[in-house]
């Protein structure tokens, strides 16, 4: 509902919740307190908290800190989401540190069935065309689509077998950016139709216009590049490659994912570029060393197994909660 007292009443009225459990950010003042006051047992799993929200949050916290404390349970996502958690004056009974669910699917998710799917989609008619190497730039927005352009235009020199996979962050943008690269030479194709079987794969940018099938494609690139860092969105997440043993190259721009970068750069295992000419450098990097983009792999998948166990930790607060109720 609307975050308006006769909205959330009308609402909670007619629904009779015993528990209700947000995620992430979602947060709604007028819902909690109305929610609060009918005897609701409230969670919030996967809390999240970026340094924007908190220095805003901080101005209003003789207020916000009564809201914040009518959670039962506050289940941070990470060591810097419960500090800044902390800092709002959440009570230590209430808020505890989890881990993030996104850690636990990321290993678990991976299907190898729907893997040679795809790579099989991938696989050119020309020779040559399927043992080029694979770029993957995933998650792109307005603005990092040039970048990657530059990079990639570079890189056909020394590999004129380069294959590129451009993922944009909105699927519908798709047709817009094989235009932009058609007039920079570069002939695309978009993926729907090569995972249809409506067109076979020719020696062209294959462009991503669905949803759902980026993390799996992380499992065929042997190089990524994750994007919304090159450009000031606050970044993507960057375990998605790593969960395949991929370790992600990744713009200066990563204020919503600062957890991940700490994780993968504490195992040496991050590759952050400030703009295009470097991205090209350490694409060609990769390429040129494979045992260290190996190497690489390897620690950046490593860094995910300490983090698993998250939706079994937040299940046994939510059960725990669950007992609370009376009937």
């Amino acid at each position: 509902p609307l975050d308006i007292p006769w909205a959330v009443r009308r609402y909670l009225n007619y629904l009779r919740p015993q528990v209700f459990i947000g995620l992430e950010s979602e947060i709604w003042p007028n819902f909690l307190n109305q929610a609060h006051r009918m005897g609701v047992r409230l969670a919030l799993v996967n809390a999240r908290l970026s340094d924007n929200s908190l220095r805003k949050f901080l101005k209003y916290k003789r207020y916000l800190s009564g809201i914040f404390n009518l959670y039962d349970i506050v289940a941070a996502g990470s060591p810097p989401d419960f500090e800044r958690w902390q800092r709002l004056g959440i009570s230590p009974s209430r808020l505890n540190l989890t881990g993030n669910l996104k850690y636990d699917r990321l290993l678990q998710g991976r299907d190898e069935t729907r893997l040679q799917e795809f790579r099989g989609c991938l696989q050119g008619t020309e020779p040559g065309q399927a043992s080029g190497p694979l770029w993957l730039a995933a998650s792109t927005h307005p603005g990092e689509e040039e970048l990657v352009a530059d990079a990639f235009q570079e890189l056909l020199a020394p590999y004129p077998a380069l294959r590129l996979v451009l993922a944009p962050r909105h699927p519908q943008r798709a047709p817009g950016l094989a235009r932009l690269l058609s007039r920079r030479g570069l002939p695309c194709q978009l993926w729907t139709a090569l995972k249809s079987g409506q067109a076979t794969r020719t020696p062209t940018v294959v462009i991503i216009d669905t949803i759902g099938d980026l993390f799996t494609l992380f499992g065929l690139a042997d190089v990524a590049f994750v994007g919304g860092s090159l450009v000031p969105h606050g970044g993507q997440n960057i375990l998605e490659p790593a969960a395949w043993g991929r370790a992600p190259i990744y713009g200066p721009h990563l204020e919503n994912f600062l957890w991940a970068k700490h994780i993968l750069e504490a195992a040496g295992a991050g590759i952050m570029v400030q703009d295009a000419p470097a991205l090209a450098q350490a694409v060609r990097h990769l390429l040129d060393h494979p045992q260290e983009r190996q190497e690489l792999g390897r620690r950046a998948q490593a860094a995910l197994i300490p983090h698993q166990g998250a939706a079994r930790r937040q299940a046994e607060l939510i059960a725990g909660l669950a007992q609370k109720i009376t009937v």
